[in-house]
C-alpha cells in the first residue's frame, strides 16, 4: 500500500512537471509568435516608408527636372525656327540654356551624393582640418562676401575636406538667398563647445515658419519654392548638409533667432580633444 502511494505521488509529480513544461512551451511559443508578429509589422512599416520615400523622390525629381528641360527644349526650338536671330538675342538664349543644363547637372550630382549617403557607400577621407580656416576659405570664394561676417575660434576636426567645404558653402549660400543686401547680413561663427566644434550661420531674413523647422533638411523641401528656384537652389543643399554632418558623427538643426530677426542653422561636429580648450581665443572680421 505504501508503494502504491509513493508511485501515485511520483506519477503526480511527473504529471505536474509535464504540465508545467507544456505551459512553458506554449508561453514561449506565444512570446516568439508575438515577437515575430512585431518584427513583421515593423518590417512592413519600413518597406512602406521606403516605397513612399522612393515615390516621393521620383515625383520631386521629375518636378525639378521638368522646368529646366522645358526651358532647354523651348530654346532649342527657338534656335531651330529662328535661324537668323540677332547675335545678342542668340547669345542670351544660349546663356539661358547653359544655365539650365548646369542646374540639371548640379541636381544629378547632389542626388548621387545623397544616394551614396543613404546607402552607406559615401567614402570619406578623414584628415585633420582646421574648421575655422576652412570656413574662412570657403566664404572668401563666395560672391557676396561683403554681406558676410566671420567670427571664428581655432578648432580642429577630422573629416573630408571636400564634403565639409560643401557643407559650409551650402549653409552660407542658403543664408545669402534669404538675407538682406546690407553688409553683415549673414554671420558665420565657428566655436569650441567641448567636445564639439560648433558652426553657426545666421541671417537677417524673415526666418523659418515654426512648423517648417524640422522639414528644412528634407530633400526638395523649400519654405519659398519659387524664390529658391529663381536663385538657383535645387532644394537639396540643406539635405546634403544634414547627411554630411551625420556622416562625420555630428548633427544639423535649424531655429529662429530669439530676437526675431532671422534664422540660425547650426552644425556640431566632434572636435579634436586638444583643440577644445574652454579658454576662448576669438578672432573675427567682416569680409569685403
Amino acid at each position: 500500500m505504501t508503494v502504491d502511494v509513493q508511485v501515485l505521488a511520483l506519477g503526480a509529480l511527473v504529471a505536474i512537471g509535464m504540465l508545467v513544461f507544456v505551459v512553458w512551451v506554449i508561453d514561449m511559443r506565444g512570446r516568439q509568435v508575438a515577437r515575430l508578429r512585431r518584427a513583421y509589422n515593423d518590417l512592413v512599416v519600413q518597406v512602406e516608408n521606403v516605397l513612399t520615400a522612393q515615390q516621393q523622390l521620383l515625383a520631386d525629381t521629375s518636378h525639378e527636372l521638368r522646368t529646366p528641360l522645358t526651358t532647354v527644349r523651348g530654346n532649342l526650338d527657338l534656335l531651330d525656327v529662328e535661324r537668323e536671330l540677332p547675335p545678342a538675342e542668340r547669345a542670351e538664349v544660349l546663356a539661358e540654356t547653359r544655365e539650365e543644363v548646369d542646374r540639371m547637372a548640379r541636381l544629378i550630382r547632389d542626388l548621387l551624393l545623397l544616394a551614396e549617403s543613404g546607402s552607406g557607400e559615401l567614402q570619406l577621407e578623414r584628415v585633420p582640418i582646421r574648421l575655422d580656416q576652412l570656413a574662412r576659405d570657403v566664404i572668401g570664394r563666395l560672391p557676396g562676401g561683403e554681406r558676410i561676417t566671420l567670427e571664428a575660434e581655432p578648432v580642429m576636426v577630422h573629416g573630408d575636406d571636400d564634403r565639409l567645404r560643401q557643407l559650409v558653402g551650402n549653409l552660407v549660400q542658403n543664408a545669402l538667398r534669404h538675407a538682406s543686401d546690407r553688409p553683415g547680413a549673414v554671420t558665420v561663427s565657428v566655436r569650441r563647445r567641448p567636445p564639439q566644434a560648433l558652426l553657426e550661420v545666421e541671417d537677417d531674413g524673415p526666418g523659418v515658419p515654426p512648423d517648417a523647422l524640422e522639414r528644412v533638411f528634407d530633400r526638395f523641401y523649400r519654405v519659398d519654392r519659387g524664390r529658391s528656384r529663381a536663385h538657383g537652389g535645387s532644394g537639396l543643399g540643406l539635405a546634403i548638409v544634414r547627411h554630411v554632418a551625420e556622416e562625420h558623427g555630428g548633427r544639423a538643426w535649424a531655429e529662429n533667432r530669439t530676437d526675431g530677426s532671422g534664422a540660425r542653422f547650426s552644425v556640431s561636429l566632434p572636435a579634436e580633444p586638444s583643440w577644445v580648450s574652454p579658454t576662448p581665443s576669438p578672432s573675427g572680421r567682416g569680409l569685403g
